[in-house]
């Protein structure tokens, strides 16, 4: 049973915390996503004027909104969870009358705005450089955001609950989830990559929330977009579930 005031107290809580610092939270992840825009927008896209038909400056703008959107959604409840650790508030979020459902669903409210927020902020600014603003199937693009910034903000979040200091979060940030957004063929097709390359490729589930997305706001897509939405959703499932099975487990929380 899901109380509406413990759980809006909880989100709120979540999503203050990153709003009273904005310009960290908010405003760095759109700087960086435009220096990377006027790097391989601006540098490469002399080399390579299109990509499956769209102008490369275009082609790559879902992933890197994704690229900055999600790496926002993760540090939100991971972030959040630890220095709870710290300062020994934790136990504001385990005395109170709050469910398992509701601590997840609050984290993982809290990750999807900011990952939204980041999404939206990006998608404009890359707007003004090529004049892209609509989404070629809104459906998908909207679904396509939910599932990425989510299965990020849950994935953040246990990856909270499961570390015991900032270099563990920082970490799995820096040598997991990096290298797989990096490799998930935001600045390229998988057409430009040998074989093997490819097949590697199909194993990295970033590559099917970028190919999702993409296929979202432009149209095109490397693999079915019913296979990008239905793996995206399978993820996004199972991480709420562990979410959910670590709160009410009460899993290195502590008690």
């Amino acid at each position: 049973m899901i109380h509406p005031i413990r759980l809006w107290t909880l989100t709120y809580k979540e999503t203050s915390r990153f709003l009273k610092v904005w310009t960290q939270t908010v405003g760095s992840p759109v700087v960086i996503a435009i220096m990377y825009f006027a790097v391989f927008g601006g540098a490469l896209g002399s080399k390579i004027t299109e990509l499956k038909g769209v102008p490369y400056a275009i082609y790559i703008i879902p992933g890197l909104v994704l690229l900055q959107s999600t790496n926002n959604a993760y540090q939100n409840p991971s972030s959040s969870l630890i220095i709870a650790k710290y300062s020994g508030t934790l136990s504001d979020i385990l005395l109170p009358p709050l469910s398992a459902l509701e601590k997840t669903l609050g984290y993982l409210f809290g990750g999807l705005l900011r990952g939204f927020m980041v999404s939206i902020l990006i998608f404009t600014v890359a707007g003004i450089f090529t004049g892209q603003y609509i989404p070629e199937h809104w459906g998908i693009f909207l679904l396509m955001l939910f599932l990425a910034n989510g299965a990020f903000a849950l994935l953040g979040t246990l990856i909270g609950i499961w570390a015991k200091n900032f270099d563990q979060i920082s970490g799995f940030s820096t040598f997991v989830l990096t290298p797989m957004g990096f490799l998930g063929a935001i600045f390229y097709s998988l057409d430009m990559l040998p074989p093997l390359a490819q097949k590697l490729s199909l194993l990295n589930p970033f590559f099917y929330f970028a190919d999702g997305l993409r296929y979202g706001f432009l149209g095109i897509q490397e693999v079915n977009p019913l296979i990008s939405v239905g793996l995206a959703g399978t993820i996004f499932m199972v991480l709420f579930f562990l979410s959910w099975f670590a709160f009410f487990k009460n899993w290195r929380l502590g008690v």
